[in-house]
């Protein structure tokens, strides 16, 4: 008998990325897409360290960390920064 995630997941999908969303990531991310114009759509950027929002315009939203971050990372000497 398959289990419950057997069933979710359709053969022959391959899961490119992974994120883990706490609830104030989530709240980030509705507000995000509230704020869409007609037609607009979000991508979501998946980083080592953190995700961010992005519009098709060009707008970045960072929606949360998905690790603990220090001061060396978000330096603006940091090249991730740039």
């Amino acid at each position: 008998m398959k289990n419950v995630a057997d069933r979710l997941r359709p053969k022959g999908l391959k899961v490119l990325a992974h994120a883990e969303f706490t609830p104030d990531m989530a709240v980030n991310l509705m507000s995000m897409c509230a704020s869409l114009r007609e037609g607009e759509r979000l991508v979501l950027e998946i980083c080592d360290w953190g995700v961010w929002g992005k519009t098709t315009e060009g707008v970045r939203l960072f929606l949360g960390s998905t690790t603990v971050l220090n001061e060396d990372r978000l330096s603006n000497d940091n090249p991730i920064n740039h």
